[in-house]
């Protein structure tokens, strides 16, 4: 696999610093954890022990990364003036805050309501934003089908473990069901170029949402530190169980121009093998709103 490191958020040394302050929030968090059963109490007290209330260091000026990251995705969206747009996990809302350019109303959920007073500072001169507090995995029933676009970045990895594979899919149709019928989903989690953890639990959830009958993959954009997929809205996947989604349509090469037999070899035979059925996907289980957090 190859990286285009000209375009890469990653430019200045200093940014090594962002990286090694995540570690340590990353370790912070799963030590609350143990202390607390409830992903609220864990996330606040991230954000309320970190310096600035940024336990990721995103905001600070003296990082160009996530500005730099934030600001080509939101490049990577199509060109258009979308109606209402929901960023899962907004955190901070430097994403939402960008969103705002290009939606009608933008909508920002995250489990920490300390994270909300500081995103609500952010976004207050923003009158198309509004923030709640909520879990990516227990969102109301009334946003169904509500949004051309929903953003979901630098969130999912923060389930708490283990993310199964099972898990990944009830999401997917469930962030699905968010979706107008012209509505994309942008998919967004850390990707590095060497092999880890990290990268296989990404390739993980970027195929389950690709695996998701409500979803149609539209694109997919391999950065050095990030990987970004969009998805569209599948009226066919909405309409029809796993079982009966059919196949997807792979164009093949021509087959090259058949050659004659030598002289001595007895002519091809006619008959052709018989072709093989596609294998159905496995069923999808009803999503049950399983507690997490955004």
């Amino acid at each position: 696999m190859y990286f285009d490191w000209r375009r890469s958020a990653f430019r200045s040394l200093r940014d090594i610093g962002l990286f090694l302050a995540s570690a340590r929030s990353d370790a912070r968090l799963q030590a609350l954890r143990r202390q607390s059963t409830s992903c609220p109490i864990a996330f606040d007290a991230l954000y309320r022990d970190a310096p600035q209330n940024d336990p990721w260091a995103s905001s600070l000026p003296r990082y160009q990364y996530q500005r730099r990251k934030y600001d080509a995705l939101v490049r990577l969206l199509p060109q258009r003036r979308f109606r209402r747009a929901l960023d899962l996990g907004c955190g901070l809302g430097l994403l939402t805050e960008r969103l705002a350019r290009c939606a009608q109303e933008v909508i920002g959920i995250d489990v920490s309501s300390v994270a909300l007073r500081c995103a609500a500072e952010r976004t207050q001169p923003l009158k198309n934003v509004q923030l709640r507090q909520g879990d990516i995995t227990a969102l109301a029933p009334e946003l169904n089908g509500s949004f051309d676009l929903v953003v979901v970045a630098d969130t999912i990895y923060y389930l708490p473990p283990p993310i199964q594979d099972g898990l990944l899919k009830q999401l997917a149709a469930r962030l699905s069901g968010l979706l107008s019928p012209d509505g994309i989903l942008m998919v967004v989690n850390h990707y590095f170029p060497l092999p880890n953890a990290e990268t296989r639990l990404t390739r993980r959830i970027h195929r389950a949402f690709q695996w998701s009958p409500g979803l149609t993959l539209m694109s997919e954009h391999r950065r050095a530190f990030y990987l970004a997929t969009l998805l569209g809205h599948s009226l066919l996947g909405h309409s029809a169980a796993p079982e009966q989604r059919p196949p997807a349509q792979v164009q093949s090469p021509p087959p090259p121009p058949p050659m004659s037999p030598p002289p001595n070899d007895p002519p091809p035979s006619s008959q052709e093998p018989a072709s093989e059925m596609p294998k159905s996907l496995p069923p999808m289980s009803v999503f049950s709103g399983i507690g997490g957090e955004s």
